[in-house]
């Protein structure tokens, strides 16, 4: 490749990023800069602090806190990058290959273009930094010899990298068939999840308790501070090459260092190479997809004949086109892999809570007094609620093109709103029954306070569905395909999903003024004899019902004149 050749690929990938900021209003470029600069600036801020975090306080360190130092900062850094993968589980190439094959350049020219450009993400931009700074501080105040460091963390960074983007480009191989793509989506996210909570449940498993009291886990030589199984993982797993590394350099061994430096780049290497055959693989057309052969009616294999299909039942007390709508969004919301990575929260609450029921069963909640179940079942009810908020506070942005049929549906503008809301109730309150049975069986409250809890939930939804609407009305965006972020994120869909989750303390404060009361009545024995909390929470449903039904109509008018905008941003794909 010619230096004219990729000055201009990088004038393309620099104009479509300046078009994508341009495009989506001044507002969202300024906020955009203003986050670019922050990202920069907390680079710098890293890499100074960890020169000086390194040249002061981690050269005077003993070997065995600086392997811990370097545990937290490399478990950091896996974080950081993780989370910023999950954001979209794809290729994520800065050009499409496709797009340049014709053009004379080679393809593995462009393949490591592709791949140093597509990393260019804030994980790298802010914790790479900071880990070189590291580095020179520790250079600085330990010695010489610490500059081994600076090719460890090299390696160990380009190994992760070259994984990440071979194990991409897999699965955007796999993901072309759609259905197994939202499969795919939701369970590397369930296995994201899980991974993260693998440490909290090992160290809190009964085996782990068990062998720390009998000292099995303390295993040490004479003059070692560490347990000789941490330093047996270290060796073992990757994560702990450059803790290990830099705790040998400390006390004059060079070789680990130098061991795992090689190791990394050679794994790295491998994995680079992989996602290269995957790719050329991926863009000859050998990705194993198969064109399916349609089945005559009456051959074996054919579809049976169906009966009445969802959208064509009935709701009672609600319009035939709200019905219609209503029914078609729940049917549609039932196949979506989004809806199915809401309940991963849920999911995960509630393994966890059993797991810590059974784990320590000393300090379980078992032993807390009715009186403050009532806190613990409304917090229940609202995060269950709130597992679907965004989703709801962008209800547009997932019918993407679709939007333009509720455009021309003649339908009241409040009416799709309540279609919209009333397509969310039966998973938002299955979800809530699921998690009130888990804290019946966790905290053995009541029925009162049970039957009080499902009512709240009932309150926090009607307030999340107003809330959730003026948000799409207001801020929508296009979700990308098989996520719940956006395809090309504005900062004012960042703002918006910031907005989602302070909105949260908002609906939690009348949830607590029920079982507030309920408290307050028991401290001064009034009314014995009432059930307060679930009195209560009847009046807070009546008004909630009332506000809902109050301001809808409100919104409603309020759709009508941005729809055009909504569809708009919904609609239109931004290069």
């Amino acid at each position: 490749m010619k230096w004219q050749q990729l000055r201009a690929i990088l004038w393309l990938r620099w104009r479509l990023t300046r078009n994508q900021f341009t495009r989506a209003g001044k507002v969202n470029a300024v906020l955009s800069a203003i986050g670019v600069a922050a990202m920069l600036l907390g680079a710098v801020a890293a890499g100074l602090g960890g020169a000086v975090g390194g040249a002061f306080a981690g050269a005077k360190a003993p070997p065995e806190a600086l392997l811990a130092i370097w545990d937290g900062v490399v478990f950091a850094f896996l974080a950081f990058w993780l989370s910023g993968l999950m954001v979209e589980i794809q290729r994520s190439e800065s050009i499409d290959l496709s797009r340049l094959l014709h053009l004379p350049v080679t393809f593995p020219q462009v393949f490591g273009f592709n791949y140093a450009a597509s990393h260019l993400t804030p994980g790298i931009v802010v914790m790479l930094p900071g880990m070189l700074g590291l580095c020179a501080g520790l250079v600085f105040g330990a010695g010489p010899a610490m500059a081994l460091l600076v090719p460890l963390v090299l390696g160990f960074v380009f190994m992760v990298t070259a994984w990440t983007y071979c194990v991409r480009g897999w699965l955007a191989a796999l993901m072309v068939n759609k259905r197994r793509r939202r499969a795919i989506v939701v369970w590397v996210t369930i296995a994201f999840v899980g991974i993260c909570q693998l440490p909290n449940f090992l160290l809190n498993s009964p085996y782990v308790r068990k062998q720390m009291r009998s000292g099995h886990l303390d295993r040490r030589t004479p003059g070692q501070a560490l347990p000789e199984p941490v330093l047996q993982a270290h060796l073992v797993l990757p994560p702990g090459w450059i803790g290990y590394g830099a705790m040998a350099l400390k006390q004059g061994n060079a070789w680990p260092a130098l061991w795992a430096t090689a190791a990394s780049c050679l794994i790295g290497a491998l994995g680079l190479m992989r996602a290269y055959r995957l790719t050329i693989r991926f863009y000859q057309g050998a990705d194993g997809r198969a064109e399916q052969k349609p089945v005559a009616p009456g051959e074996p294999g054919a579809p049976a004949r169906r009966g009445l299909l969802l959208v064509e039942r009935r709701l009672p007390w609600l319009p035939d086109d709200t019905t219609a709508l209503a029914l078609a969004t729940f049917r549609s919301l039932s196949r979506a892999p989004e809806l199915k990575m809401a309940f991963i929260m849920p999911i995960v609450l509630g393994l966890m809570g059993v797991f810590t029921h059974f784990t320590r069963s000393r300090h379980s909640w078992t032993g807390v007094p009715e009186l403050w179940t009532g806190f613990v079942v409304a917090g229940v009810a609202v995060v269950a609620m709130f597992s679907f908020a965004h989703m709801m506070a962008n209800m547009f942005g997932l019918d993407r093109s679709g939007f333009r049929a509720l455009v021309l549906l003649p339908t009241r503008r409040h009416h799709i709103l309540l279609a919209k809301n009333l397509a969310f109730l039966p998973f938002a309150l299955a979800v809530a029954l699921a998690m009130l049975a888990g804290i019946r069986f966790l905290v053995a409250a009541s029925w009162t306070t049970l039957l009080a809890g499902v009512l709240q939930a009932g309150v926090a939804f009607l307030l999340l569905s107003l809330g959730g609407n003026l948000l799409s009305i207001l801020v929508p965006y296009r979700m990308a395909t098989g996520t719940l972020q956006a395809s090309k994120p504005k900062a004012m869909a960042i703002l918006a999903g910031l907005g989602t989750l302070l909105f949260l303390p908002l609906v939690m404060l009348p949830m607590l003024l029920p079982p507030a009361l309920q408290l307050l009545c028991s401290f001064f024995n009034w009314v014995p004899w009432l059930p307060v909390n679930l009195v209560a929470t009847l009046g807070f449903l009546a008004i909630s019902g009332s506000l809902y039904w109050l301001l809808l109509p409100m919104e409603g008018r309020l759709l009508e004149r941005r729809e055009q905008i909504i569809l708009r941003e919904v609609t239109e794909e931004v290069e």
